[in-house]
């Protein structure tokens, strides 16, 4: 998960207290924090992990506190904040020591311990019978057959206790609500930021190959362009849409967080902090879930991978040396007789260049920033010279890529309104041929657009029979 963000947790988002309360059960120091490894102030021998005995031992205790508790004016205690399993046991807790939910609403560990946490002397909650929610101050172990195998009713994710026993769950204070939610609330934001920036880098890739492919004559390849184009429109428009529901689900959580006075905390306000905060969640995971499936679509199309993979050097293609080798026995590839058939007087930068055939090897695409590369592109200054390096690359993909023989390098600089808020920013794509049977070319759509091809000369020399070039519509 990007930005630190966990699944959406069992029990309440992680955080150092709950470590330390699980560490406390091993080595039974918990720095004050109440603990099951921790025994009760007035008897060693009410830790319900050693006794076995009788439970009218503490009752009377129990029931003197609690009348203590009701005619105190001392502050009260704040709620509980947090919960973990403790085991299946066994509970023979007297009645009179035992407070029992309704049953307005159907179990789960986090409904029992939302109708628990704030009760008082209470430090326990129990389900048992798959239906049943009770908070006791500690559990008294006895005797029992069988398991924890009841679903809870109300979440069948968990187990809520069996027939004669009970899931065992102890509460805990780590004063830590809004800290915890508080953190999830920022990454959530940066993550936002994170995922519609890369999320705009698709967006280019998107126009800048629907420009380019209406502006292709060829049926099929403007098809494989546009396909490209869809499938990417399709996965970002949908990080987009996560993306408005996350930052959505932020505005409750601020609310939340803002209502929360830390010491004088109610129940019902750490429950709007947890219940905004889990919402939050649920929301970021599947805006997270949608940007891993453009990341994976990107991934696996990008020109970028697939050259790192091939130990091409995009940055040395770039350079002055390299742009001004001439590469006319491969790109632009024209036979004596096409040549003559043009004349002399028509410029190749006059006609757009598409090689068609029937095996695509691959279809790659990639972003280009003038204003600002990043590490490993060069540094390029026209559109002029981004198109001669577009094609470089195209063509030394293809040479490097078993089977290849030609390709096109399709693309589109982006809008003046997009130039002034972003600078020049260009997107393309390499298409992949493992042959070709012609070669369609059409005077050229527009300054903006890169529609070119090359055909490896070597290739054609064993199979110029087979490969036409049509050149009507640039003679036209």
């Amino acid at each position: 998960a990007q930005a630190g963000f966990p699944a959406v947790p069992q029990y309440r988002p992680a955080s150092l207290c709950a470590m330390k309360v699980a560490l406390c059960l091993a080595v039974a120091a918990c720095g004050g924090r109440v603990s099951v490894c921790m025994l009760p102030e007035h008897s060693s021998k009410v830790s319900f992990l050693q006794r076995r005995g009788d439970p009218k031992l503490v009752e009377p205790y129990y029931q003197k506190k609690l009348e203590e508790y009701k005619n105190s004016t001392d502050a009260k205690p704040l709620p509980y904040d947090g919960y973990f399993e403790v085991g299946c046991y066994s509970d023979n807790t007297p009645e009179s020591m035992i407070l029992t939910a309704g049953k307005e609403e159907k179990v789960s560990p986090k409904q029992c311990f939302n109708f628990c946490r704030d009760k008082p002397l209470v430090r326990f909650f129990g389900l048992t019978l798959g239906r049943q929610c009770y908070c006791t101050p500690y559990p008294t172990v006895g005797g029992g057959n069988g398991g924890c195998t009841r679903q809870c009713e109300g979440d069948g994710n968990f187990m809520c206790g069996g027939d004669s026993m009970s899931s065992i769950y102890e509460m805990h204070r780590c004063g830590d609500v809004t800290e915890v939610a508080t953190k999830d609330k920022l990454a959530a934001e940066e993550l936002v930021s994170k995922v519609k920036f890369f999320a705009g880098r698709a967006d280019y890739v998107v126009r800048a190959l629907t420009e380019a492919g209406k502006s292709i004559d060829v049926s099929d390849v403007r098809k494989r362009v546009f396909a490209l184009a869809s499938t990417l429109e399709e996965l970002r428009s949908d990080v987009m849409l996560k993306a408005g529901d996350v930052e959505e689900k932020l505005g409750p959580l601020d609310t939340a967080l803002s209502a929360f006075s830390a010491d004088a905390a109610t129940a019902e306000m750490m429950k709007a902090v947890e219940d905004a905060q889990a919402d939050l969640l649920m929301f970021v995971a599947a805006m997270e879930d949608a940007d891993n499936k453009l990341q994976t679509y990107w991934t696996e199309h990008s020109l970028d991978s697939m050259m790192a993979f091939r130990s091409i050097d995009s940055k040395a293609l770039g350079s002055a040396e390299e742009l001004a080798k001439d590469l006319s026995s491969d790109v632009l590839f024209l036979p004596p007789k096409v040549k003559r058939e043009l004349g002399s007087e028509i410029d190749s930068s006059e006609f757009t260049y598409v090689v068609v055939g029937k095996n695509n090897l691959a279809s790659l695409f990639q972003v280009y920033n003038m204003s600002n590369p990043i590490d490993g592109r060069p540094t390029l200054n026209s559109w002029g010279s981004f198109k001669k390096w577009a094609t470089k690359e195209c063509h030394q993909m293809c040479m490097m890529t078993p089977g290849c023989v030609g390709g096109n390098a399709l693309g589109a600089r982006n809008d003046e309104t997009d130039a002034g808020a972003h600078g020049d920013i260009f997107a393309f794509t390499c298409n992949l041929k493992g042959d070709v049977q012609r070669v369609e070319m059409s005077k050229s759509g527009g300054s903006g657009l890169l529609v070119t091809g090359f055909l490896f000369g070597s290739y054609h020399s064993l199979h110029s029979k087979d490969i036409s070039f049509n050149t009507a519509n640039v003679l036209n």
